[in-house]
């Protein structure tokens, strides 16, 4: 085999995780990854001005940086995914560059084409987020993802039960205070759909403190709806915690048996 087979191979078994024969992922997707959570910090903290000013025309630098990484990245998936026989051929290498975390790679390299000066550049950094995509291609977090699928698939009626239990709760509560505050706080509860906001705010026990009953009337049942949304939440917590615990009893049962 010639040199250059034997490096494409290097590459291919490097950045595609499938090509990865030993367990778990290769040392160059995990600098890859953890180039990844760097950038997306780096695109954070680029929005505050001190951080920026501090860095001066190093920012730019950093930036280009990064990309210039990403991009190496994306060239060599693209040159060596026909190694894979999922994706052989043009038709494969085309169906590879349309999936969606290689959209999502191809995204992030935007800002290579765009002026310095260029205001997209801002919007394009906080876009790279995006290439958490890629590590949803990863087995592992594919098994992840597949178990967490199934435990609430398991749980999918308990799921729906809780959730419309929830829907209904809001909607009676937001038209009972529609009903008693309507008259004494229209720019509140003029309407379901206003006191709605006050509902999803009390059930979620965020309060932030700008919708507030202002009849004795109004806060009885007030208080009566928060109660019953702590109880709503607390279902709710319930039935995801079993779902898990239940799925990872199943996947410790299976590691056995294996």
């Amino acid at each position: 085999m010639s040199s250059l087979h034997h490096l494409r191979r290097f590459v291919y078994r490097q950045l595609h995780p499938e090509g990865w024969e030993r367990r778990g992922l290769s040392p160059t997707n995990w600098f890859i990854i953890n180039a990844i959570w760097l950038s997306i910090l780096f695109g954070v903290m680029a929005t505050e001005p001190t951080f920026a000013t501090a860095l001066g025309g190093g920012l730019l630098l950093i930036d280009y940086l990064i990309l210039i990484i990403f991009a190496t990245e994306y060239v060599g998936r693209l040159a060596t995914v026909g190694l894979n026989p999922r994706y052989r051929g043009a038709g494969g290498l085309v169906r590879y560059a349309l999936k969606p975390a290689s959209v999502a790679d191809l995204i992030v390299l935007a800002p290579l084409f765009l002026a310095p000066t260029s205001a997209w550049l801002l919007l394009f950094r906080l876009l790279r987020i995006l290439r958490l995509l890629r590590l949803a291609t990863m087995p592992n977090v594919q098994r992840a993802i597949a178990e967490f699928g199934e435990a609430f698939l398991a749980k999918r009626y308990e799921l729906v039960f809780t959730v419309s239990l929830g829907l209904i709760l809001i909607l009676v509560s937001s038209t009972t205070l529609y009903l008693i505050e309507r008259d004494i706080q229209p720019d509140v509860f003029g309407s379901i759909p206003r006191a709605i906001w006050w509902s999803v705010i009390t059930f979620t026990t965020v309060g932030y403190g700008d919708s507030v009953p202002a009849t004795s009337l109004g806060r009885f049942f007030a208080g009566f709806f928060a109660i019953a949304g702590l109880g709503l939440v607390a279902m709710l917590t319930g039935v995801i915690a079993s779902s898990l615990s239940d799925a990872a009893q199943k996947h410790s049962e299976n590691s056995d048996d294996d």
